[in-house]
C-alpha cells in the first residue's frame, strides 16, 4: 500500500529563527531571494523529516509559491501542491494542466471582489498609516487570495486592519470568503480556493493510478486543518496554532 504525507511546510516543519526554541542543533533549509538563511529546523525536525522520507511520498502542501518553494533545500521528488492549493505540480515540475484549467476559473471568479478588498487595505493602510503590507498572491499568473502582514514588530497595526476592516467586510462576504490569521500572516481566501481541494483531487488522482492509499496530513495552523480532514490520519506539531485550540485545551 502506498503511503502519502501531504505536509505543510513553514511552522511545521521548519521556523524563522525567532521561532526556534533553541540554537542547539539547528540546520538552514528555507532561503530568501539574496541566498541568507531564513529558517531552521531543529533537531526533532530533522529525525521527522527522514521518518517521513524513508517511509512515503512526501507532497508539500503549501501557501509557498513556485518561487519560495525553490529556494526551500529539502528533495520534494514527487507531486507538490502550492499557493494555498492553488497550483498543483507534476513530478516534474510542470502544472497539473486539468486542476490548473480549474483554478483558472476559480481566480477569474474571485479577481474583482479581491481588487476591491485589496484597494480598501491599502487606503486604510495609507490613511491610518499603519506599519503594515498587503498585496494580492498568485502563481502562474493566477492571482488567487489576499495576504497582509505587519512591519517594524508592529503587530497591534496588523490586529487593527484585520478587526476595524478586514473581518467585516469577509464577514459579510462569508458564503465567498474566509479569513485566516496565524501570527504575520493574515490572509482573506476565497472559499473555492484551499489545500483541501487539492488534496482530494491529487489523492482521487493517485488512487486512480497506484492503487489503495494510505494518507497522512501534517499541519500547524487552524486553517490546515480542512485539508488534514481529507487524510485518513492527521498530525500537528505541539504548541501549534492546531494544537492549541484542539489537544491543547484542558479537558472541562
Amino acid at each position: 500500500m502506498r503511503k502519502l504525507v501531504f505536509l505543510d511546510l513553514d511552522d511545521t516543519l521548519f521556523q524563522s529563527h525567532r521561532k526556534c526554541p533553541s540554537e542547539d542543533g539547528l540546520h538552514p533549509v528555507a532561503y530568501l531571494r539574496d541566498g541568507t538563511s531564513h529558517s531552521f529546523m531543529t533537531a526533532k525536525q530533522q529525525a521527522f523529516w527522514r521518518l517521513l522520507e524513508d517511509n512515503a511520498t512526501l507532497i508539500p502542501t503549501t501557501a509557498r509559491d513556485l518561487d519560495a518553494l525553490s529556494r526551500v533545500d529539502l528533495p520534494f521528488r514527487s507531486w507538490r501542491i502550492i499557493a494555498y492549493g492553488g497550483i498543483i505540480l507534476t513530478p516534474e515540475g510542470q502544472p497539473d494542466q486539468t486542476w490548473l484549467e480549474r483554478m483558472r476559473q476559480v481566480s477569474d471568479g474571485a479577481i474583482h471582489e479581491l481588487r476591491l478588498l485589496l484597494g480598501a487595505a491599502e487606503d486604510m493602510i495609507e490613511r491610518d498609516a499603519l506599519a503594515a503590507r498587503v498585496r494580492i498572491v498568485g502563481d502562474f499568473d493566477l492571482p488567487f487570495y489576499i495576504v497582509a502582514k505587519y512591519k517594524d514588530g508592529k503587530e497591534a497595526d496588523l490586529d487593527y486592519l484585520q478587526q476595524e476592516l478586514l473581518q467585516p467586510l469577509v464577514d459579510a462576504r462569508s458564503d465567498r470568503f474566509r479569513l485566516h490569521r496565524n501570527g504575520n500572516n493574515l490572509a482573506v481566501i476565497p472559499r473555492t480556493l484551499g489545500k483541501e481541494h487539492a488534496v482530494r483531487h491529487l489523492t482521487e488522482r493517485l488512487r486512480q493510478e497506484w492503487g489503495e492509499l494510505m494518507t497522512f496530513g501534517v499541519g500547524d495552523s487552524l486553517i490546515d486543518g480542512a485539508f488534514m480532514a481529507e487524510c485518513d490520519y492527521a498530525l500537528t506539531p505541539r504548541g501549534s496554532q492546531l494544537f492549541a485550540e484542539t489537544l491543547g485545551k484542558p479537558l472541562l
